[in-house]
């Protein structure tokens, strides 16, 4: 045997790609918190945020389950758990702004 275990692999891929789901997600909260104050104020001070996406159920089960674990060795037993269903994501916008297509590599980049 090789000692490939498809079980695992599968547990390590899903994994990775809610880490990935996560960060973006959690990124995107935080930009939004900055941006709209109003919300931000509605949220207690030190509490646990969950981001839970309505369109990916698989994603939000797993969040919940991390959460428990995390929430059995809180050091802080009554801190306010707030859910947050994040909606829809906007498509990305490229922030460039005024590129230009080159024929040959400028000075600065040769030196």
């Amino acid at each position: 045997m090789n000692g490939f275990d498809p079980l695992q692999y599968r547990h390590y891929q899903m994994s990775s790609l809610f880490e990935e789901k996560y960060d973006e997600l959690f990124a995107e909260f935080n930009r939004y918190v900055v941006e709209h104050s109003k919300f931000a104020k509605r949220i207690p001070r030190d509490a646990l945020v969950i981001l839970l996406a309505n369109n990916d159920p698989e994603f939000s089960r797993e969040n919940l389950h991390r959460v428990k674990k995390y929430l059995r060795h809180d050091d802080k037993p009554t801190r306010p758990v707030v859910y947050v269903q994040v909606g829809r994501l906007a498509p990305i916008k490229s922030r460039l702004r005024n590129p230009r297509l080159l024929t040959r590599a400028p000075e600065y980049a040769l030196s």
